[in-house]
């Protein structure tokens, strides 16, 4: 009778095993999904940076060439502290390449 409790007993943990690794699994599912959705929340704020990052390019040559063309010093000032260095260079020579 002793053998047969004990095989019974074995039969239940065997029955209740797939239940709780589908369990187990659900655990393991959400919590991967949580870490997807958090590596495609940094995956966009990498690419919106990088757009970024060239709009802030555009938006500084903007400003530095205006600064030259109005002979802003106050936007030239605010543009070098920031970081920003204007080099103006020559334009180019106004001869048509003709000697004499």
């Amino acid at each position: 009778m002793r053998d047969r409790a004990a095989l019974n007993l074995l039969l239940v943990v065997l029955a209740a095993t797939p239940i709780v690794l589908a369990v187990v699994d659900f655990v393991l599912a959400q919590g991967n999904r949580a870490l997807q959705a958090e590596v495609a929340r940094r995956q966009h704020a990498i690419v919106e940076g990088g757009q970024l990052a060239r709009l802030d390019q555009l938006l500084i040559r903007e400003m530095a060439a205006i600064a030259i063309k109005d002979k802003d010093s106050k936007l030239r000032d605010l543009l070098s502290r920031n970081g920003v260095t204007i080099k103006v260079s020559p334009p180019p020579a106004s001869g048509n390449g003709r000697g004499g």
